[in-house]
């Protein structure tokens, strides 16, 4: 029988405002930092990775927020205004150490959405550098 487990591709970096994901700073208590839109169209799955670090060496008090927004009419996705989370059923609390680097990992079957954004509000009392990058993954057709 032929394998039809997933194939997962290659690691990417995730976009914000067009640019790649990688080492950004978000300040503490302010917006949320939102990506671009990741289209999970022709995928079965995606892998989210997140790396946060705490490089002030300074009291943290809290923790950093990762949601994940859908697609909820094409245009339009759900919301997360200043950590409220109102009307996002799918986020979770990551805790960043003092001068350390924390790893967050998550999957998400394509079934769930039809495109996402990936979001995070910071509320752990220091500014976070946040690295974020993705990979999807497909199934093969059994032969």
């Amino acid at each position: 029988m032929a394998d039809t487990g997933y194939n997962w591709g290659s690691w990417a970096a995730t976009q914000l405002a067009s640019s790649d994901w990688t080492a950004i700073e978000l300040a503490e208590q302010t917006a949320p930092d939102i990506s671009d839109a990741i289209s999970l169209d022709g995928y079965a799955a995606i892998e989210v990775s997140v790396t946060m670090t705490e490089t002030e060496a300074a009291a943290l008090t809290g923790d950093c927020l990762i949601y994940v927004l859908g697609d909820a009419d094409g245009t339009n996705y759900e919301e997360a205004l200043d950590g409220a989370f109102i009307g996002n059923p799918f986020y979770f609390a990551a805790t960043p150490i003092v001068s350390d680097t924390v790893r967050v990992r998550f999957r998400i079957l394509a079934s769930q959405f039809s495109s996402i954004k990936i979001g995070f509000y910071n509320d752990a009392g220091q500014p976070l550098d946040i690295t974020v990058k993705h990979k999807f993954a497909t199934i093969p057709v059994a032969a």
